[in-house]
């Protein structure tokens, strides 16, 4: 007697040690061969429900001919895209969609959805192979497909939207493909003199996007492409300190300098190791001199390191040094941070943030401890955290704050600010303060470009002082 569908889909689980596979294989048969797609869709459940051979029915569905077997074809892809699992993912995108069949909108709406951040590949895979089969002028669809390649990053719908040539609604959609993927002709093709399809992009684009994004930009000799890539880094969609390592990516020498205005000195100094090794300057001359003065003196500063102190007395070691040579363990350290004795948790901080075990909070709590080694190790290790800090009554701890408050002064002050730096650049001698000068000298070169444009200094005798600084109309300075 010939086996009925339920008793079919009964069989298809019988494991049995004589019988059990012949069984099975009968049932597959059964189901395969019936006229509906009732029968494949038993065996797709049959997968989602844990099978104890699913190979056996990944074998049949996998004899499926899209043609001659369109209606049961099209109903696996409907029940993929409501249960998807990568197994019956390999087997449809072997399959793929029925020839000369159109994809239900909600069948192709439900499957592109499948793509998204996280999805294994071979789901992607199977959107892919279902995605070109609709329909290429579908304007709709294809900005169905352009999001689905945004939220899933699927290097194979990237592929296919280049292959076909798909062309979205919207054309910033068309311009982040094409910049994400190098294809600065296709991005001149869209006229986006004004950089607005630029900026819409990279504010749409995920991160990896951007990366790619900025690469195309700095390959591009369009002084143009640039300047709208800097606009779309002050759009807000990131912060500063991301804006800054995306123009240097792209190699914006104009963006980087524009954005030292509404950095701090020690953030510049950054800047300054990085045009001291680059030959890249900004277009505009003072912005370039400035550029290449800041340099000078920053080569000049030398490494930030410990000066060596005179010859100790005999009996006597460096404590450092002394810290150093005990060699402790990362466990040893762990335990001098919650030690009572502030001179093992001053060791613990000194040594610990080497190895990347002082998290910022505890780090900031030792700045304001009452036991002066703390501090006097917080001030070493972040003096521009310190620059707001009150005077220490311990001296060691003042001396080791050191040129704090110059590192953390902005380099888009007021004319005040740099009335009053400029003054103290002039004071500082000596070379205990060889360090500071430089440092008053960097900052003033670009406090100089961004707010000392109605600044003179007058040392005629009419003056008060001999330093005596004259605050005039600025003009277009920004204050913040």
């Amino acid at each position: 007697m010939k086996m009925t569908l339920d008793e079919a889909r009964k069989r298809l689980f019988d494991t049995g040690f004589l019988l059990g596979g012949r069984r099975r294989r009968a049932a597959l048969k059964v189901l395969l061969g019936s006229p509906g797609p009732e029968g494949v869709l038993a065996l797709a459940a049959a997968l989602g429900q844990g099978h104890p051979h699913p190979k056996e029915i990944l074998n049949g569905l996998g004899r499926l001919a899209a043609p001659a077997d369109a209606e049961k074809v099209e109903a696996l892809w409907d029940y993929f895209s409501r249960t998807p699992g990568p197994a019956l993912a390999g087997v449809l995108t072997q399959i793929g969609w029925p020839p000369g069949r159109a994809v239900p909108a909600k069948t192709a709406r439900d499957l592109l959805a499948l793509a998204n951040e996280g999805a294994d590949k071979e789901t992607l895979q199977a959107v892919t192979r279902v995605a070109r089969a609709l329909p290429v002028a579908d304007e709709v669809g294809n900005d169905a497909i352009y999001a689905a390649w945004i939220r899933s990053q699927s290097p194979e719908l990237e592929t296919l939207i280049t292959e076909q040539r798909r062309q979205s609604a919207s054309p910033a959609l068309e311009a982040l493909h094409a910049l994400v993927t190098g294809r600065l002709e296709r991005y001149a093709a869209l006229k986006d003199q004004d950089g607005v399809l630029l900026v819409q992009a990279f504010a749409m684009a995920p991160e990896p996007f951007r990366s790619r994004l900025a690469q195309t930009v700095a390959a591009s000799p369009d002084r143009g492409i640039k300047e709208a890539y800097r606009r779309a880094l002050s759009s807000g969609a990131v912060d500063k300190a991301q804006s800054v390592e995306n123009l240097k990516l792209v190699g914006d020498e104009d963006g980087l300098f524009e954005q030292t205005r509404h950095l701090r000195l020690l953030d510049v100094l950054g800047l300054c190791e990085r045009w001291a090794a680059v030959p890249g300057r900004p277009a505009h001359p003072a912005h370039r001199a400035a550029v290449d003065k800041a340099v000078s003196e920053y080569r000049s500063l030398g490494a930030f390191k410990v000066e060596p102190g005179p010859e100790l007395p005999d009996g006597m070691v460096d404590l450092f040094d002394f810290w150093r040579d005990q060699e402790p363990s990362d466990a040893d350290l762990r335990a001098d941070l919650t030690a009572e004795d502030p001179f093992r948790k001053a060791r613990g901080l000194y040594l610990g943030q080497e190895r990347n075990l002082v998290e910022a909070q505890r780090l900031t709590a030792a700045a304001t401890s009452e036991h002066w080694p703390e501090r006097l190790i917080a001030r070493l290790l972040d003096p521009a955290a310190l620059a707001g800090a009150p005077e220490d009554h311990v001296l060691w701890v003042n001396a080791c704050a050191g040129d704090a408050g110059l590192l953390a002064a902005p380099i888009g002050g007021t004319p005040e600010d740099y009335a009053r730096h400029s003054a103290r650049f002039q004071q500082a001698s000596g070379p205990a303060a060889a360090r500071t000068r430089g440092l008053l000298s960097i900052l003033c070169t670009f406090q100089g470009v961004f707010v000392a444009g109605g600044i003179t200094v007058d040392e005629t005798g009419e003056a008060t002082d001999r330093g005596a600084v004259e605050l005039e109309d600025a003009g277009e300075v920004e204050f913040e």
